[in-house]
């Protein structure tokens, strides 16, 4: 079993390489900013057996072990967003309207995918895949996926292929069309910045160049006695080996049996947050190390769930996944050109791409949206994401990821998630403007 894994680890390692070369050499693939992962996982699935073993006997074999990595790589990630956060009442008033927006966003999602889904003839845990997927890129919808297989109520594979699908769709639509509208943007004088619509050549293919290279950890342990990086992945596993004690524990409550990994991995992952930073510990301890250990989980996550993505489910689906997308796109994009203008006032398109590009296909997809309208990074945009985002991952996230999967396999509970998304969206939209307002 061990060697398997390692030769899904490999193969997924050779094909990041693949995807880091194609995107540093093809004009299409730069002008597109298409991640290396969805690049090398696209190469992947092309020489896998959806494609190429269907007429080659050789063709990159993976384990049946792939589809178990999402739920413990993704829990990697979040034990590294999770363990650095902090909060304080000037960054919960001063991004209370971002995470209003974002609720807005996340309700429109939900509430449209629910009721294209049954105009389809979809299972009702569907609905749930959309968000997850322009929410959280190829990752989360690999959670949703994990518990419903963990239910018995939708086989695995084919949850994931229709999450993956979706993600893939969002990252170029938050792409294509977020580039269109900051130009439109950029012309009609929207734009506060004084530098606006310009990108370097790095940002294009992806390497750095020499004088721009960078070490990106601080160390805190002489090399000789213990790497620095070792003594930061150590505390992440130290902190899963604690989360999976506490699943077994979870588990033993039928109301939590659903649950996977990443539901304690957050609990404890906060909880050690709270402790690393009242005691000593705080100076062990960098967060961009830790960033980077959760950035290569999700790397990983992302190629693997993309080179094993079931080609059949999407060609089944392909008018519900098509229909279902676009229209919950063009929603989000209505919501976020409308809401940010009314309820922030100032710095209101750099505010709506930088959502606009997190919330259609990934935090790097808004942040590259955001360098092209604010490239010296002169308004607030950037930090209210970064600060509003434990907000809504903590509250309307986590139900949607935990809560609200257990509600989905019977009809019932379905109708309380439409009911509560719904009570969501008109507290959001009340709240938002009596602020907003002021």
């Amino acid at each position: 079993m061990f060697e398997a894994i390692l030769m899904d680890f490999a193969w997924a390692s050779m094909l990041l390489i693949i995807g880091l070369f194609l995107r540093s050499k093809v004009g299409f693939l730069q002008k597109m900013f298409i991640p290396v992962a969805v690049v090398g996982g696209l190469v992947g699935l092309l020489l896998g057996s959806e494609v190429l073993g269907k007429f080659c006997p050789y063709y990159i074999h993976w384990s049946d072990n792939v589809s178990g990595f999402a739920n413990p790589l993704l829990a990697i990630l979040f034990v590294t967003q999770f363990i650095s956060l902090s909060f304080d009442r000037k960054m919960i008033k001063k991004c209370s309207l971002i995470f209003l927006i974002s609720a807005s966003v996340i309700a429109v999602q939900v509430l449209s995918a629910m009721g294209l889904g049954k105009l389809f003839g979809l299972p009702d845990g569907a609905a749930l895949l959309p968000f997850g997927a322009f929410y959280g890129a190829h990752g989360i919808p690999q959670v949703i996926a994990g518990i419903y297989d963990t239910l018995g109520y939708w086989n695995y594979d084919e949850a994931s292929a229709f999450g993956t699908t979706y993600a893939t769709i969002g990252m170029l639509y938050g792409i294509i069309v977020g580039i269109a509208i900051l130009n439109y943007g950029i012309r009609k004088g929207w734009v506060t910045a004084e530098k606006s619509g310009n990108l370097s050549r790095e940002d294009y293919t992806g390497i750095l160049e020499k004088e721009h290279q960078y070490k990106f950890m601080k160390a805190f342990t002489s090399d000789i006695a213990f790497d620095p990086l070792t003594l930061h992945f150590g505390i992440v596993l130290g902190i899963m080996l604690l989360a999976y004690g506490l699943l077994k524990i979870l588990h033993l409550v039928p109301l939590f049996s659903g649950f996977a990994i990443y539901v304690p991995a957050i609990l404890v992952s906060l909880i050690a947050g709270v402790v690393i930073k009242r005691t000593r510990l705080r100076e062990f301890i960098d967060n961009e190390s830790l960033a980077h250990i959760g950035s290569l989980a999700l790397e990983y996550l992302i190629i693997t769930a993309i080179a094993t993505m079931k080609l059949d489910v999407i060609l089944n689906n392909a008018s519900a996944i098509l229909t279902i997308s676009l229209i919950g796109l063009i929603l989000t994009t209505i919501v976020l050109m409308i809401l940010p203008k009314l309820w922030l006032k100032t710095n209101w398109l750099e505010n709506a791409m930088v959502m606009f590009g997190a919330w259609t296909g990934s935090t790097a997809t808004g942040m590259m949206l955001l360098k092209i309208a604010d490239p010296e990074l002169e308004t607030d945009a950037g930090p209210n994401l970064i600060a509003a985002t434990p907000l809504w991952q903590i509250s309307t996230q986590n139900f949607y990821l935990t809560i609200a999967p257990l509600f989905m396999v019977t009809a019932a509970g379905a109708q309380n998630v439409m009911f509560i998304t719904i009570g969501m969206l008109v507290v959001a939209l009340v709240l938002g403007f009596i602020i907003g307002r002021k």
